[in-house]
């Protein structure tokens, strides 16, 4: 078995545990170039790629949506926005695995930002169509506000880079800082 064939495999294997959402350790995948393997394998193994972020992708999309529609107020779903972009980070962390080719890393990347500016979009859109035909205007501006202020598109700030991105590229970045309010309780004063 030649290293193209287990090459070929361990990415195989890797992205049948990945698309399935499995906890799955692309540490030591190989590096993979189109030169290593003949046409057709390559073009096959470029598609369980794709197929793999499409199926994740998909997940994803499906699991917002639900989300949204279980949200009771605007709390509610700004947390279903928020949470939603950790399912994203993995997704985009695979674009920029080292084992790809910068090449094929950018396309995927591109696509993968294309469809998350498309949710993010659609969601807008949703939300716009709804004024237009006569819903409560300040229900829809709360509406559109929770969407911009807690877009999915931030996720899109947080760019693997190819020597490893976010320290070892498949880690969740770190969260912002928040602010802290700490209040001193006088000593002579009793507990109200």
């Amino acid at each position: 078995m030649s290293s193209a064939d287990n090459g070929y495999q361990r990415w195989a294997k890797f992205l049948e545990l990945w698309r399935s959402g499995e906890d799955a350790d692309s540490r030591y995948l190989p590096p993979l170039a189109e030169d290593d393997y003949p046409a057709d394998v390559w073009v096959r193994l470029v598609r369980r790629i794709v197929e793999a972020m499409a199926t994740r992708l998909n997940a994803w999309e499906r699991g917002l949506l639900q989300a949204l529609l279980a949200a009771q107020d605007e709390f509610e779903v700004a947390r279903a926005l928020t949470q939603s972009r950790g399912s994203l980070t993995p997704i985009r962390a695979l674009t920029g695995h080292p084992g790809l080719p910068a090449d094929l890393s950018r396309q995927l990347r591109a696509e993968v930002d294309r469809q998350i500016r498309s949710v993010q979009r659609a969601l807008e859109e949703t939300v716009e169509s709804a004024h237009r035909v006569g819903a409560n205007d300040r229900l829809v501006q709360a509406r559109l506000r929770t969407f911009r202020e807690n877009a999915v598109t931030e996720v899109l700030m947080q760019a693997p880079d190819r020597r490893g991105g976010w320290d070892g590229w498949a880690t969740e970045p770190a969260d912002r800082p928040r602010r802290r309010l700490i209040v001193r309780r006088h000593p002579d004063r009793p507990e109200e």
